[in-house]
C-alpha cells in the first residue's frame, strides 16, 4: 500500500502571503488544528498550529513569516509502513509532498483506516490464532490453509509467537486447529 491511496488530496491551505488571521478563519470554519501554508506555485512552505495563530503578535502578518517549516514530509509513493511510523511518533498528519508542491496530508484517520485494510478489519471470514514455537512455522501453517483451499484475508502477528489468520472458506474450524496442532506438533 502506498501512501497516495490513503492520503486526503487536496487539503485546505493558506497562501503564504494571506494574513494570519486568515489562516485563523480557516481554522475555525473547518476544525483544523493545522493550517498548512503553501506558496503561490503549492509549494510547501510550512504549517501554523491554532496556538501559533493565536500567539501572533500582529494577525495581519503574512502567514509565511509565521509558519513552521514541516520536520518530515512524504511522497505518494512512500509506502503506507512509514506513514503509520510517524505518526504513531507524535504528528497530528504529515504533508504530502510531489516535486515540492503539498499534493495531500496523511492523518491518524487515514492511516487507522489503512491499517484495517490491510487487517482485513470489515470482511468476511474467521480468525484464527495459533502460538508458534519458530517463527518458521508460519510457512507450515500457510500450506494447512492451502491444502483446505482457504481464502487468505490477512496474516497479523500477535504478541510474542502469536499469528493469527483471517481466512474465508472455513467450515470446520476444529477440524483445521487439530491440522495445525498436527502440523506444527
Amino acid at each position: 500500500m502506498r501512501v497516495r491511496e490513503w492520503m486526503q488530496a487536496d487539503p485546505p491551505t493558506v497562501r503564504a502571503d494571506a494574513q494570519v488571521a486568515e489562516a485563523g478563519r480557516l481554522a475555525e470554519e473547518q476544525g483544523l488544528a493545522i493550517v498548512l501554508v503553501v506558496d503561490d506555485e503549492g509549494k510547501l512552505v510550512g504549517f501554523l498550529t491554532r496556538k501559533a495563530i493565536a500567539a501572533a503578535p500582529d494577525a495581519s502578518l503574512p502567514a509565511g513569516k509565521l509558519a513552521a517549516a514541516p520536520t518530515v514530509t512524504l511522497a505518494p509513493d512512500d509506502p503506507m509502513e512509514r506513514a503509520v511510523v510517524l505518526l504513531g511518533e507524535r504528528h497530528l498528519l504529515i504533508p504530502v509532498v510531489e516535486d515540492g508542491k503539498l499534493v495531500g496530508v496523511v492523518t491518524r484517520g487515514g492511516v487507522l483506516r489503512a491499517l484495517a485494510r490491510m487487517a482485513g478489519f470489515g470482511e468476511e471470514g474467521i480468525r484464527i490464532r495459533i502460538r508458534l514455537s519458530d517463527p518458521f512455522e508460519v510457512y507450515r501453517a500457510l500450506e494447512v490453509l492451502s491444502r483446505r483451499k482457504l481464502g487468505l484475508v490477512a496474516v497479523i502477528q500477535g504478541d510474542e509467537g502469536e499469528v493469527i489468520f483471517h481466512v474465508k472458506g472455513l467450515e470446520d474450524k476444529e477440524g483445521l486447529l487439530q491440522e495445525l496442532k498436527e502440523a506444527l506438533g
